[in-house]
């Protein structure tokens, strides 16, 4: 296990001291700068970083879990059965959705800001070693969990992989287990412009000799593809949508992961802040709010399916390289102006790429031929929800938040502040 020097803080739960992270800037502006460096694919970095910091990686066992669609789902399921049969167990996803710290969790909880930027700063410390090394933001992330779990004692890591596999970071970590979500297509402009190729990439987190769980594709060529990679490791999983939710479907995954590890998890309650059901669902007076990370087509397609009752939508999304292909389902539902009778256009505020105006949006609707569903433009994300939310009362409808994760933070921040809530509590996962 990983040591600090000094008079650091191990607990990772440590609330931070008023005024300290005015101390810690440095830090923290050092990770900002990652960002202006955009996604980078390759193993070499971390693996020479780590390497630096004593491969702290190799200090406890990981599931590692690739796929378009669910594997946060998935990975926070994990996380909570893991956690219930007694193991500390760490759990690393991306993005966030306020706040950087909720990355690295440690039973469900996000690590303290001491604790990280104690971690960043050794991190950043590696790096410069000479050669010097310029890791993304999303590596530098990477790094910082892998360090934060060393030294927390996890008994285990549930590793989500941050885009493809083959050349993702987490690739790095050591797994006893993978497993594969869905497949579809997605940031094709990095894992390759049909899904035999982007199927090929996440397929790749397996390792020899390691069984990897896939949950079963209809594509003959990603079939072929992960068959082909997986070989005698692979265990098909059948897909059965859950009635009441896709939430849902990946308990009885989650309980044969628990049977192959030995696991006796507890019933415990699971809360994927921003993602899962009923989370948010009381923001809005009145009016029964759903909040949706989908942010591709088939994400868009599966969540939208499920709306029954009338809806407002707000719709916001982060520009990408396939976006009219993304946006076909959206504009194919929401035609349905008997299910959605009204949408709200708005611009997340945060995200790695910028957002899709909503003069684009608006116009993208025109040419799909549906300029008749009445639609409202806000570019503050904040007003727009506040707009939303009056439409739905005034309709008796209910509210779905739906198009990027990042929308998602934003208003989760907005209803933190204004309801006097404790981020951490809200940003707990079990």
């Amino acid at each position: 296990m990983h040591e600090l020097q000094g008079p650091y803080h191990l607990d990772p739960f440590t609330p931070m001291r008023q005024g300290e992270r005015l101390d810690r800037m440095s830090e923290r502006d050092w990770l900002d700068e990652r960002l202006s460096m955009g996604v980078k694919l390759g193993l070499d970095n971390c693996r020479e970083i780590l390497s630096r910091m004593g491969d702290p990686h190799l200090e406890f066992p990981s599931i590692h879990v690739a796929g378009t669609n669910g594997k946060g789902s998935l990975c926070v399921k994990l996380s909570a059965a893991s956690s219930s049969s007694g193991n500390i167990t760490g759990l690393f996803t991306s993005p966030h959705l306020v706040t950087v710290e909720e990355r690295i969790r440690i039973d469900g909880r996000p690590v303290s800001p001491v604790l990280f930027d104690d971690l960043l700063e050794m991190v950043r410390q590696a790096s410069e070693e000479s050669p010097a090394i310029s890791p993304t933001y999303f590596e530098t992330t990477f790094l910082v969990a892998m360090l934060a779990f060393s030294i927390s004692g996890v008994d285990r890591a549930i590793i989500e992989t941050g885009m493809g596999g083959r050349l993702d970071a987490t690739r790095l970590v050591d797994a006893d287990l993978c497993m594969l979500t869905t497949i579809s297509m997605d940031h094709s402009e990095f894992l390759g412009s049909t899904l035999e190729e982007i199927a090929t990439e996440k397929a790749a987190i397996h390792r020899p000799g390691i069984k990897m769980i896939a949950l079963q594709q209809t594509d003959p060529g990603v079939i072929g593809a992960i068959e082909e990679i997986g070989g005698e490791d692979l265990l098909w999983w059948p897909y059965i949508q859950a009635s009441s939710n896709k939430w849902e479907s990946y308990d009885p995954m989650v309980e044969a992961v628990s049977e192959f590890l030995g696991w006796k998890p507890r019933d415990t309650e699971c809360v994927w802040p921003g993602r899962s059901p009923n989370f948010g669902e009381d923001w809005v007076e009145g009016v029964t709010t759903r909040l949706s990370a989908a942010h591709n087509a088939e994400s868009l397609e599966s969540d939208l399916n499920e709306i029954e009752v009338p809806t407002v939508v707000l719709f916001g999304m982060s520009k990408k390289a396939d976006l009219r292909k993304a946006l076909d389902p959206f504009m194919a539902e929401i035609s349905m102006d008997h299910i959605f009778p009204k949408v709200v256009f708005t611009e997340p505020i945060s995200g790695r790429n910028p957002a899709v105006t909503v003069e684009e949006l608006s116009g993208i609707m025109e040419d799909y031929g549906i300029g008749y569903v009445p639609s409202k433009v806000e570019k503050d994300p904040l007003k727009a929800f506040e707009i939303a939310g009056s439409m739905a009362r005034e309709l008796d409808a209910d509210l779905l938040v739906i198009g990027s994760v990042y929308l998602v933070g934003d208003l989760l921040k907005y209803v933190v502040e204004r309801d006097e809530l404790n981020l951490w509590e809200v940003l707990t996962a079990h």
